[in-house]
């Protein structure tokens, strides 16, 4: 983040409601927001912590506009967006704030940068070029548009140099785009399209393209801000004619007058750049011109004698598949690509590879392609069927994307080698199980990540699902389908995601997509089965559940496992049934959930004390510990300093918590029973409802039992003087059994 050097003051109402996070100095401050430089204590890892004030909070219209930017934040993930951390709210009343946790980034804004030095070099500019329209191309793939691309806004990292792209404080969908004053009122004037300027018109993504050109031209031109009313009628000669209109044309007034996409005006900047240097290197060739026509005379004589006419460059040839690389040659470069091979395989199949500047726009050829085909997206089989479109490989992180039709063609889009290849056989089944091996796009089943998904799945008789079908999950990196265990359910599918922000993407837009409302339960037979909510083991959360229906009656329930990054469908007719199923098995497997939960704790699960406090626990009881969350820990003993420790199911109780005192007085404290005589919980008969003491085998204490008012679980609570340990058992059904365990396997000894 850019540093203004300013000391953090000490801020205790930050502080005591973020404990989290160690400030350390304040970054910026503005009439919104105040950004710190903080030290994440969980992770040992500097971050930057901004904090919406609690005035603009209160107000609802801001509030609602928060949570949609935060969103918007969170859902985006690119190596030149600043990645969001966590997001949320802290505080009650008038007193209430937002913030947002993001990576730390040591450097300067760009506009610093440009002011310190006064301009840019061509080359420089090029690279800002390249790595913001590459951010903003990915936001605009999700349909988010910018509307505030301006120097501050984007971070030059000071160790790499490399440019990021943050504060999408004003970003929106496109679908949801139209300007308002009060909305453009918060950009920076100087880098507003004339669109943004209205009331009257629906801005796009190539209002950013616009405001990418502004930014772009300062670099080069270093003008100070009051010059900028001026730009558009302002030239640059020194960088050549070409330069110049490559950037009077992403600043056109008509958005139907500028590059398509921000990629686009970063390739044919970089294009006008690489001219503008030929041009300077043979004007300086002239001054020595009877040298330069001797070394272009040796020259031409090496290539002639190196590179036969016809062979295409070794780069560009290192960008087509393996397999293809044997006979290749130079074609005619269709429009929009920088260069063309002609490759042929084994079996005389030829493959026309077309070699684009950027990934953004090889995609747009590769999407001119599919509109030509009139095929939909993300449907069919282009492994085993013959007409479809749909990303590559079937199981992995996507490389592309591909597009069969009319049996016999088939075009396929490569993003890291930004190509779009075309090929046409007689043979289409022949023609679909070579081009499978060119690309590695069907790997045998399973693939470890697969393997892993079958480790846990709760049912049997696994297979890939369709490449169209793991298509409709973003970020996923396999899928599996399978016959559910149990009953209840029709058939259950689970997918693998590459990270935790991933996971809960997909699932998040599953939710938009539902209109789901939150904290509906899939159960709840008095409504529509819509919801969704979080759902947890032993007071830990593990993700988020949705529960939907579909029009011909199938009900789905979808689930999120953050802990194993995995992702769980599925579906049924049944209700009661489904919920039923949901409820046994998708916790399955229980003890490697726990392992990941325990794993990924900070810190790691069991400390020291948590150790000790389990050698008391006996061993039938000490099942699928995890630590207690800290809302677990409010619920039971308030904000008693305790060692907690969590476990179950136990034969007695679905989950039961230890909490370990300092003395016998603190954990009286927190226990807060004053009930007389002995505790009517000793016996099965009776109401199962009441308090009092207990001596039982050496032990002493309080206990207090009853059940839950609306429900038949029961609970268990009691305290050990000798040990200053107090237990909190719940979720359970009979009272002989839980009154058995209680006095045979529950502890602590």
């Amino acid at each position: 983040m850019d540093e203004t050097e300013q000391e953090s003051p000490d801020r205790p109402d930050i502080t005591r409601l973020l404990p989290r996070y160690r400030l350390r100095r304040q970054l910026s401050a503005t009439y919104m927001s105040e950004v710190f430089l903080a030290e994440d204590t969980w992770y040992k890892r500097d971050v930057a912590l901004k904090v919406i004030k609690p005035e603009l909070m209160r107000q609802p219209r801001f509030l609602s506009r928060f949570r949609r930017e935060t969103g918007i934040a969170a859902a985006l993930h690119h190596p030149n967006i600043v990645p969001v951390y966590d997001i949320g709210t802290a505080g009650e009343g008038d007193d209430a704030f937002g913030y947002l946790v993001m990576r730390y980034i040591e450097g300067a804004n760009l506009g610093r940068v440009v002011g310190d030095r006064g301009r840019l070099s061509l080359a420089e500019t090029v690279a800002v070029a390249r790595e913001v329209a590459a951010a903003l191309d990915a936001a605009h793939a999700q349909g988010i548009v910018h509307r505030d691309v301006k120097p501050a806004n984007i971070l030059v990292e000071a160790a790499t140099g490399r440019h990021y792209l943050c504060d999408f404080g004003i970003a929106k969908r496109a679908s949801e785009l139209t300007v308002t004053s009060t909305g453009a009122a918060m950009g920076s004037a100087f880098y507003w399209s004339p669109e943004q300027q209205t009331d009257s018109r629906s801005v796009d993504l190539r209002t950013d393209v616009y405001s990418l050109g502004c930014v772009l031209y300062d670099c080069l031109a270093g003008l100070a801000p009051a010059a900028l009313r001026t730009r558009r009628s302002s030239r640059l000669p020194a960088h050549g004619r070409a330069v110049d209109a490559v950037l009077q044309q992403a600043m056109s007034v008509s958005p139907d007058d500028r590059q398509s996409s921000c990629g686009e005006l970063a390739g044919e900047l970089a294009a006008a750049a690489t001219r503008a240097v030929r041009r300077r290197w043979a004007y300086r060739g002239g001054a020595v011109a009877g040298v330069a026509l001797g070394l272009a005379a040796v020259l031409a004589l090496v290539l002639l004698v190196v590179v036969p006419a016809g062979r295409p460059a070794q780069a560009d040839l290192g960008r087509v598949p393996a397999a293809l690389r044997g006979d290749c040659r130079t074609a005619d470069a269709p429009a929009g690509a920088s260069a063309a091979l002609s490759c042929r395989d084994a079996s005389g199949r030829t493959v026309v590879v077309s070699l684009f500047a950027d990934a953004a726009a090889a995609d747009r050829a590769y999407r001119r392609a599919v509109a030509a085909a009139g095929v939909g997206t993300a449907r069919g089989d282009c492994i085993d069927g013959s007409r479809g479109e749909h990303r590559y490989p079937a199981s992995g992180p996507a490389r592309g994307r591909v597009l069969c039709y009319g049996h016999t063609s088939l075009v396929w889009v490569d993003d890291r080698a930004r190509t779009v290849s075309r090929v046409t056989a007689s043979e289409g089944g022949a023609l679909r199980t070579a081009w499978a091996g060119w690309t590695g796009a069907d790997p045998s089943f399973p693939t470890a990540a697969e393997r892993s998904l079958v480790g846990v799945a709760a049912g049997t008789r696994c297979e890939r699902v369709t490449p169209a079908e793991l298509d409709t999950h973003a970020g996923a990196t396999a899928g599996i389908t399978c016959t559910p265990r149990g009953s209840g359910a029709a058939s259950v599918t689970y997918y693998a995601f590459a990270s935790r922000a991933a996971l809960r993407t997909d699932l998040t837009g599953r939710v938009k997509a539902a209109k789901a409302d939150t904290g509906t339960g899939c159960a709840h037979h008095s409504t529509a089965f819509l919801g969704t909510g979080r759902h947890d083991w032993l007071g830990v959360d593990l993700g988020q559940v949705l529960c939907r229906s579909s029009s011909d009656g199938t009900l789905r329930m979808d689930w999120s496992m953050e802990p194993l990054l995995v992702a769980g469908s599925v579906s049924g007719t049944d209700r009661a049934a489904l919920t039923g199923w949901w409820a046994q098995w998708h916790l399955a497997p229980l003890s490697r959930i726990v392992h990941e939960v325990d794993a990924h704790a900070s810190p790691p699960f069991p400390t020291k004390a948590e150790r000790a406090l389990l050698g008391h626990i006996p061993a039938v009881s000490r099942l699928n510990c995890v630590r207690p969350s800290p809302g677990q820990v409010w619920h039971d003993v308030g904000a008693a300093d305790v060692t907690g420790v969590a476990c179950g199911p136990t034969s007695g109780a679905g989950m039961v918590v230890y909490y370990r005192f300092h003395d016998a007085a603190a954990m009286r404290a927190a226990y807060n029973d004053t009930g007389g005589g002995t505790s009517p919980c000793l016996h099965a008969s009776g109401a199962f409802s009441g308090s009092g003491t207990y001596a039982q085998g050496g032990r002493s204490g309080r206990v207090r039992c009853g059940t839950i008012q609306g429900t038949h679980e029961r609970y268990l609570e009691w305290t050990d003087d000798r040990l200053a340990v107090a237990a909190y058992a719940s979720r359970g059904r009979d009272p002989v059994a839980m009154l058995d365990w209680w006095m045979h396997d529950a502890g602590p000894r």
